[in-house]
């Protein structure tokens, strides 16, 4: 059964760069199906309970903005589709949080673009959803991801559940790689860590480094090192600390993706 990779649209701005990931991802996956997937956004859905009520005026000036905007969306996916070969497209009038909840959990994969590169409704709230309610592993890329990505690849590894999820999600690409680094944060006088199980047993040659844990903000360090050692993508677990349906990304989950411009591969 071939694989499926879901690429959610969201500002034609990134487009591109969105739909060029999905394709790259799909040959380091040895192929899959590429779902294109662009939300409505209801008018009603952008109205806040303490703001004033929902006119027709005002709903005819967002279904106009959403409609121009999926149009530019679509004209973007045509012409990449004309070049890169078939890819299934829809777009989708639904509250975003729960379209992406829906057609995520269809899904192998999920690509989305990294939060704060535009300003939309949809972006802030879609990694978030797509993380933590769908059970998949997540792809947040870049504007300009590198063309080849996935030859050079930098894990962030903890020993713990989400690390080793994102491994396993992972381990194609890495199998792949040409030179795979994990990088791994250590407290002064700490023992060194060792390169995990998970990674021998597949057979993975991969080069140990230590990152120093301190009073900076770990996810800029472990930026820091990924550029250093030239890696072209991350893979790390996702973190949260606050209750279900409410979670907030953990400092250095939100760190890295306030900051990367690789692709990150994350899995809560």
């Amino acid at each position: 059964m071939p694989r499926v990779i879901l690429a959610l649209l969201d500002h034609p701005g990134s487009a591109n760069g969105l739909l060029a990931a999905a394709r790259r991802l799909a040959t380091l996956a040895g192929g899959a199906r590429i779902n294109v997937l662009a939300a409505r956004v209801p008018p009603a859905s952008t109205i806040m309970s303490t703001e004033e009520v929902l006119t027709r005026d005002k709903e005819t000036r967002l279904r106009a903005a959403e409609a121009t905007r999926i149009a530019a969306l679509k004209a973007i996916f045509e012409s990449w589709t004309a070049t890169y070969g078939a890819a299934d497209w829809r777009d989708i009038e639904a509250v975003p949080h729960d379209l992406i909840v829906e057609w995520g959990r269809q899904a192998d994969m999920i690509v989305v673009e990294r939060p704060g590169q535009h300003r939309h409704a949809t972006a802030p709230g879609a990694l978030p959803a797509a993380l933590f309610e769908t059970d998949r592993p997540v792809v947040a890329v870049p504007i300009h991801p590198e063309p080849g990505f996935g030859r050079h690849i930098a894990i962030a590894w903890r020993d713990d559940p989400h690390a080793t999820r994102a491994v396993l999600s992972a381990l194609r690409f890495v199998s792949q790689a040409a030179s795979v680094h994990l990088l791994a944060g250590v407290r002064p006088g700490a023992p060194e860590p060792r390169i995990p199980e998970i990674l021998t047993e597949h057979g993975i040659a991969a080069e140990l480094q230590t990152i120093p844990l301190g009073k900076d903000p770990f996810g800029l360090a472990l930026l820091a090192r990924a550029h250093a050692i030239g890696a072209d993508m991350l893979v790390m677990g996702a973190y949260a600390h606050s209750p279900w349906r409410q979670m907030v990304l953990g400092g250095t989950t939100r760190s890295i993706i306030a900051h990367a411009d690789i692709p990150v591969l994350m899995r809560h």
